[in-house]
């Protein structure tokens, strides 16, 4: 039968709210219209960094999403003009104080398509080694931990690791260091 694809005939924003814009679209799909609304958003980078010694580099940061703190990748928002193979060396370093020897693109995804457009740009970061203290900005402290591929398996299994870009990041990383010794 195949699916009916709605077409957008208005769009506006509704309001910006520092890194984000809701906007608001009137569609009409099947001949029935109605209201519905998208998030705009900056590109992101999610880094996956493995030390010479094979531990993965992670962040426990708060989340004011969930109110708690979490265990992930360092990643952030791509400035604008800015590439994300830049903005990923960048970030590891603010997040965690580690630099790398060498940057892997792992591809993109849509963070969430059913309300936003933006992308997540993934990389996998070899050869990580601590350079600096974590800097973050104004309203970020975060502190770099250490963990082994299986207990990275093991806290993606238990819920302690639980961002999903963090997940899709380390699930393409541990594939990618797996599936083809460098």
């Amino acid at each position: 039968m195949g699916i009916t694809i709605p077409r957008r005939h208005a769009s506006a924003v509704a309001g910006s709210f520092g890194p984000l814009a809701v906007h608001r679209h009137e569609v009409v799909a099947a001949g029935a219209s109605y209201t519905a609304f998208t998030l705009e958003l900056a590109d992101w980078i999610s880094v996956a960094a493995i030390t010479d010694a094979g531990e993965f580099v992670l962040v426990r940061q708060h989340r004011h999403g969930v109110d708690a703190v979490t265990i992930e990748t360092a990643g952030g928002l791509v400035d604008p003009g800015e590439e994300p193979a830049v903005a990923a060396p960048r970030e590891l370093l603010e997040e965690t104080g580690y630099a790398a020897a060498s940057l892997e693109p792992l591809g993109w995804v849509h963070p969430n398509p059913a309300l936003q457009a933006n992308r997540c740009f993934l990389y996998l970061a070899r050869g990580a080694r601590r350079i600096a203290e974590p800097a973050g900005d104004e309203h970020e402290s975060t502190e770099a931990v250490l963990m082994s591929a299986e207990e990275v398996t093991a806290a993606m299994q238990d819920g302690r690791i639980s961002h999903s870009i963090a997940v899709i990041t380390l699930l393409r990383a541990l594939a990618a260091t797996t599936a083809a010794p460098r």
